[in-house]
């Protein structure tokens, strides 16, 4: 069992500056531990009840397993506010210092009585919360002013910009730094960047010149970040882009349904009545598959299974595989009849190396797992299917390559040349947000 001297330097640190910052933001990336400094936080200052909303493969498994690993947290009790609502009032009932609950029923506790038993509020992914509008962020918004300690914890706090920080840090100071209204904030530090030149309706917003410094000042006294590569030992990561030719029917196929907006495949007409939904469209047509209008989706190509192919007869190590698409997936399956889909019971195996392709869906594999593997001579990741989403993205990236990886790691991309494809990796990569990228791939 690990012991309090076994947290690095920079654990202690931000534990140490938790004594003087009763709400904090930890924005820290996959790897550096923000669980068991947190759980370090909740063990020696905090008092009362603890809550802590989280994903909810991170409630289900991480919090209380991580408890069990160190000798100072053992004796934190847990209880687990997740299944049938009688289960979560059972949960909510019973005796213990942490109280874990999944984001999907977060509502549902704030119009429960027991939640004014809780003194302490921890988020896990709080970038879960950028959105304002949500039911969730609604319903919690109500309630803060009742924790006497809150903490936020995120390896991507501006998924989407600085503007994702508004809904996270009002959390934490109830909108004494970044202003209470979400108007207001926007009248200061933004400015309109697509708008409907008739209506005036604003569809994104920009940050106004100095306004990202503004904001950066005004949150640093809350809110701490670090980077991975700056205390710990990572090794070497490459990441490749691999461009695949389709042959010339199919690109008729593709740039008629780009150009029109409808292609004739198969026997089906595929439809894209929208740019957001063409967009969908393409993706899945440089996957390999489409849609219908009925729902089955119809094969066109087989260029990326071919080329993963090729990509496992290359290297022996053991590959995971990130997929979108549910077509996606049972392709791959039928492809590589050896692959195995992740689950809770099949990570150690993975870890072990008994597993030569494990498929995920970067949405449940994405968060609070670690993957790391060091059985092969390198750690691979292939994206057969490109996200558009940077968070989602960078966290389950973050599966494998985080502490405890010592082995050289390797991240596919799988791209269609001359496609869609090429607009996502541009905005995986910073070089351009959504909205822009999607109207260069539509052009």
């Amino acid at each position: 069992m690990l012991q309090r001297s076994n947290l690095h330097a920079y654990q202690t640190e931000l534990i140490a500056k938790a004594k003087n910052c009763p709400n904090l933001g930890l924005f820290l990336p996959p790897g550096l531990g923000k669980t068991t400094t947190t759980l370090t936080i909740i063990a020696e200052q905090f008092q009362g009840k603890t809550l802590i909303i989280a994903p909810k493969r991170v409630a289900e498994t991480v919090w209380h397993t991580e408890t069990k690993k160190w000798s100072h947290l053992k004796d934190l009790r847990v209880s687990k506010i997740m299944g049938t609502a009688n289960q979560r009032l059972s949960a909510c009932t019973s005796e213990a210092d942490i109280y874990l609950i999944n984001l999907e029923n977060v509502a549902w506790l704030t119009e429960q009585p027991q939640m004014s038993k809780f003194k302490n509020l921890v988020i896990d992914e709080s970038s879960r919360f950028k959105d304002p509008s949500t039911k969730r962020f609604k319903a919690l918004k109500k309630n803060l002013k009742n924790f006497q300690r809150r903490i936020i914890l995120t390896g991507t706090p501006t998924p989407q910009g600085m503007a994702d920080l508004w809904s996270q840090v009002g959390i934490l100071d109830q909108g004494t730094r970044l202003e209470t209204s979400l108007t207001r904030f926007r009248d200061i530090y933004l400015q309109p960047d697509q708008m409907n030149r008739h209506t005036r309706v604003v569809y994104s917003w920009k940050l106004k010149d100095g306004a990202k410094d503004a904001i950066t000042n005004k949150i640093e006294d809350i809110c701490f970040s670090l980077k991975a590569e700056d205390y710990l030992q990572l090794p070497p990561l490459t990441n490749l882009y691999h461009e695949i030719e389709v042959e010339t029917p199919i690109r008729k196929q593709y740039d008629q349904l780009r150009k029109d907006m409808v292609a004739n495949i198969g026997t089906e007409q595929i439809t894209a009545p929208t740019a957001a939904a063409l967009a969908n469209k393409l993706l899945q047509f440089t996957s390999g598959a489409v849609y219908t209008e009925e729902g089955e989706a119809s094969e066109v190509h087989s260029a990326k299974l071919e080329y993963l192919e090729s990509i496992m007869e290359e290297s022996s190590s053991p590959t995971l595989v990130f997929y979108h698409y549910k077509s996606s997936l049972e392709r791959l399956q039928l492809q590589f009849p050896e692959a195995v889909l992740l689950d809770d019971d099949n990570i150690e195996a993975w870890r072990r190396g008994e597993i030569r392709m494990l498929l995920a869906h970067p949405q449940s594999g994405g968060i609070g797992l670690n993957l790391q593997c060091n059985v092969g001579e390198t750690a691979q990741t292939v994206w057969f299917d490109l996200p558009w989403s940077s968070e989602n993205y960078i966290q389950a990236n973050a599966r494998i390559y985080r502490q405890g990886q010592e082995k050289p790691v390797i991240i596919h991309h799988l791209m269609v040349t001359n496609s869609i494809d090429n607009h996502v990796v541009k905005v995986l990569e910073g070089k351009l947000n959504t909205q822009d990228a999607l109207m260069e791939a539509l052009k």
